[in-house]
């Protein structure tokens, strides 16, 4: 089990988790022209019944990609910085070579096409403050470093910013001797102090930590005799968990009506289920349960199903006007389907024939001992 090299399971839950902020990003068809309509409903989206939840929580999902990324860093570098295996150039860029490309790409097409919307409705479509500085703070991606920092341009990517944000810290904590589940914890724990001052810094802060801190608990328990039974156990808790907020989400609980601004949520959330759920998921199939394979490919681009929603959503907008399209027409089930559809396809594309190949061709021009398989 020690030689583990891939939990198909936590990339599925990558992929999922992409898909649930796009269902949370379907409002923004209620802002065809820039302005939201006047009267408009959440209700009125498509399989509303079915989906409520996502349409009103699932902006939540992005916490789920901050804990998976601190359990897979801290899995797949904790050591080889601590060792000075990997130090800050090589580990710069293997990450900028993953992430960049696509970042770069969507942010041009952005702002290319909010230039045409600002000129044909006289306002941005739904990130409104993309100015110079802007955009200069997108080209380093830090746009999302500073409190009170506004979404702007391809506006998703703030949690990428905060990415970035996060593996200086990682980098740092891990030169400064982080090891022990110990020091996650404080270090999520001073996250949890930021929740007041900035709550995006503060969820980033919390899941990563948190990640690392269930890798430290997987690390001890995946090859322990009663791991079977132990991620048994730890699936039925955090399905139960699920269920609860499920039902709280349909019966309109008082307690999460505050939205994104629902800090008691999200220490519940962050410090508690996201990481029960990668902690039971990682457990279950080093124990021996796959996950199947197309699952896992869910995962590998889950990056850029996500940068390219809203892009697809602005060009939609785009559209609207010329060809007479309302809101209405993105209320209809089948739209909503062949969108996803469509962008899990173009996902598909980028991934093999434009993120892969750019990565692969930046760490061979950065160093050639960087390896292009990582």
């Amino acid at each position: 089990m020690t030689g583990i090299k891939r939990l198909t399971a936590l990339d599925a839950l990558r992929g999922v988790a992409a898909i649930v902020v796009v269902a949370w990003h379907w409002q923004h068809f209620f802002a065809l022209s820039g302005d939201w309509q006047s009267s408009w409903s959440r209700s009125d989206q498509p399989f509303y019944w079915l989906l409520k939840p996502l349409y009103v929580q699932g902006w939540a999902a992005v916490d789920l990609f901050f804990v998976l990324s601190g359990f897979v860093f801290f899995w797949l570098y904790r050591d080889s910085i601590r060792n000075g295996a990997t130090g800050a150039w090589r580990f710069a860029v293997l990450r900028l070579s993953r992430l960049y490309p696509l970042h770069f790409a969507m942010l041009i097409a952005v702002a290319a096409l909010q230039f045409y919307f600002f000129h044909q409705h006289n306002q941005f479509f739904i990130y409104t403050e993309n100015d110079a500085p802007h955009f200069v703070a997108h080209l380093f991606m830090v746009q999302n470093w500073w409190p009170d920092s506004p979404q702007t341009f391809d506006g998703p990517t703030w949690s990428v910013s905060i990415e970035m944000l996060l593996y200086v810290m990682f980098f740092v904590a891990c030169l400064l001797g982080l090891k022990r589940r110990a020091h996650c914890l404080a270090i999520a724990l001073l996250g949890g102090l930021l929740l007041p001052i900035d709550e995006h810094i503060a969820r980033g802060v919390i899941g990563f930590f948190m990640g690392g801190f269930v890798f430290t608990l997987w690390e001890g328990l995946r090859d322990d005799p009663r791991a079977r039974t132990i991620a048994r156990m730890l699936a039925v808790a955090s399905l139960a968990g699920w269920v609860v907020l499920t039902v709280m989400l349909y019966t309109d609980s008082s307690w999460l009506k505050d939205g994104e601004g629902n800090n008691p949520f999200l220490v519940v959330f962050d410090f508690g289920l996201c990481p029960l759920t990668v902690l039971a998921l990682a457990l279950r199939e080093a124990a021996g349960r796959k996950t199947p394979d197309w699952l896992g490919n869910l995962g590998d681009i889950s990056y850029s199903t996500y940068l390219i929603h809203f892009p697809m959503q602005l060009t939609l907008a785009l559209l609207a006007a010329p060809l007479g399209l309302t809101s209405l027409f993105f209320m209809n089930g089948a739209v909503m389907a062949a969108f996803l559809a469509v962008l899990i396809g173009l996902g598909a594309l980028s991934y093999r024939y434009f993120e892969r190949p750019m990565q692969d061709w930046l760490r061979r021009l950065a160093t050639p001992r960087v390896v292009t398989a990582e």
